[in-house]
């Protein structure tokens, strides 16, 4: 039955072109977007097309349809027509049929799903840094105001308009990570610099919005990283040393530390050169320190070829050693080494290589931040071998799930592509790829990561309901007040990544 919301058929003069997926990929600042392809476009005419067509028949403006579930269900049917998939219930794909694009309370029912999802690597920026230290180009770049219910989550007095909040802001991080999707716990993570001066987020800030974001819980809804740069001396920046990890973990309660071993030398704007995990005169004081402290979680960036990184060290041949001589820590590999915004995959490659030879030890964790999306907006047969591929080499127990968000914006149209997503037939058939069940769902979702970093399941999942954050969502969703935005933070172009990494001061 069709669900009609008013009288009046409202126009398209408040929609803005936004989709429930984004139809090109989107940089998570850290590498060059590619252009969008031809199949791209062809997604996003096809989305406007039946978007606006299914808006008119429910009396909605085309905005708030894109907003709704059958506007999420729209895209992904979109994504299977234009690659060929989801034609019957054995082709695989989104499992979407034509009837949830239409019926809202039909997209409901086949985007439901009851998983504890536990997002282990998520981003904001700490913006009153920048601008208070002179840092204004790169604060401009991230201003806005996304939307006016992210003034629940702000000093009490403050105005949020247009131009005066920053959507890469802490704010605007709760809202789209834990308001606007189904993430029960989200990991906050770091990103490296130089030194003091250009930091994109401190350690203190992450725990800060740990803290905050847990106040707003009845129990654990945010855990948060020690960024360590172990190539980078205490004198020359003492926030990411390893002389500091004592104090990351006593005073600051971090559950993990996050490393790059590519972040380094010239083209980093330092003088320490970039590092393997394997070196022991480097990294094992590193690893050693954190065998200490108790901590067993090394989430180290690999693949994504950063312009400021050294592309060498963004391989994982370092792995196998240092995973075998530290068997107490489990090593997570951020974006499954994949070359995200690359033609070529010569890290995702060798990452599967070196599993599928037993090189890698069971203490190896691929992530799929940023490369899960990615393989989204490439479409369901991409999907299929990113994910089939990953299974073969790693086993349904060692995939954790990870967004990237808030760079991509809220990860809800991530977690509903993985619930509708079925492996397709011709693949299983020939390339034997496994049929990726609600079971391996729910361990990659969030089962997988609770055991990494010792999440109590159960206690989340009881008093969620009843939290800060829940009660919000539940009572903006019963005012109409809260929805998606549909936004993405990252740059999108490459005119937009060099103008960020110039703001940054990587580039002069």
């Amino acid at each position: 039955m069709l669900i009609k919301t008013g009288d009046k058929v409202h126009g398209d003069e408040d929609y803005d072109g936004r989709q429930p997926i984004p139809t090109k990929i989107v940089s998570n600042g850290e590498f060059m977007p590619i252009p969008q392809t031809a199949s791209q476009k062809r997604v996003e005419k096809l989305v406007d097309q039946m978007s606006a067509e299914r808006a008119k028949a429910l009396g909605v403006s085309r905005r708030s349809f894109l907003r709704s579930s059958a506007g999420m269900a729209t895209a992904l049917s979109a994504l299977n027509i234009v690659y060929g998939c989801g034609d019957d219930d054995d082709d695989g794909g989104f499992q979407v049929d034509d009837c949830a694009t239409r019926d809202p309370a039909a997209a409901r029912e086949a985007l439901a799903g009851d998983y504890f999802i536990m997002d282990v690597q998520t981003h904001h920026a700490e913006t009153d840094f920048h601008q208070a230290n002179g840092l204004e180009p790169l604060y401009r770049f991230f201003r806005g105001c996304p939307s006016s219910a992210v003034e629940m989550f702000l000093p009490e007095g403050y105005e949020c308009t247009r131009g005066e909040h920053e959507e890469l802001s802490r704010a605007n991080y709760i809202k789209e990570v834990l308001v606007d999707s189904e993430t029960s716990i989200a990991v906050m993570s770091g990103i490296p610099s130089p030194g003091e001066a250009a930091r994109f987020i401190s350690n203190a800030e992450m725990s800060a919005t740990r803290d905050y974001a847990n106040q707003m819980g009845a129990s654990e809804r945010c855990i948060s990283q020690g960024m360590v740069t172990p190539n980078i001396p205490e004198t020359d920046y003492l926030d990411t040393s390893t002389a500091n990890m004592q104090y990351l973990v006593e005073e600051l309660g971090v559950r993990a530390f996050k490393t790059y071993t590519a972040a380094g030398g010239r083209s980093f704007l330092s003088p320490h050169p970039p590092w393997w995990m394997d070196d022991e005169e480097v990294a094992y004081p590193m690893l050693e320190e954190a065998v200490r402290l108790g901590v067993n979680v090394i989430a180290t960036h690999k693949g994504l070829n950063i312009s400021f990184f050294d592309p060498e060290y963004l391989s994982a041949r370092d792995l196998p050693k240092a995973a075998a001589d530290f068997p107490e820590l489990n090593f997570v590999v951020y974006h499954a080494a994949l070359d995200v915004g690359f033609d070529h995959e010569n890290n995702f490659e060798e990452f599967l290589r070196l599993a599928e030879e037993g090189q890698l030890p069971s203490n190896v964790y691929p992530e799929l931040g940023s490369s899960f999306g990615s393989k989204v907006v490439e479409g369901p047969v991409a999907l299929g071998h990113f994910m089939g591929r990953l299974l073969q080499a790693f086993g349904e127990d060692n995939i954790v799930w990870g967004t990237d968000a808030i760079f991509n914006g809220t990860p809800q149209w991530q977690i509903n592509a993985l619930k509708s997503f079925q492996m397709p037939e011709r693949l299983r058939d020939e390339f034997g790829y496994p049929e990726i069940t609600d079971e391996i769902k729910a361990k990659i979702f969030g089962l997988n990561s609770a055991g990494l970093y010792g999440v109590d399941i159960d206690e989340v999942r009881c008093t969620i309901p009843g939290d800060t954050i829940s009660q919000v969502k539940a009572d903006n969703a019963e005012l109409g007040i809260l929805e998606p935005s549909l936004r993405t933070y990252g740059p999108r172009t490459r005119r937009e990544f060099l103008t960020l990494k110039k703001r940054e001061g990587f580039f002069g």
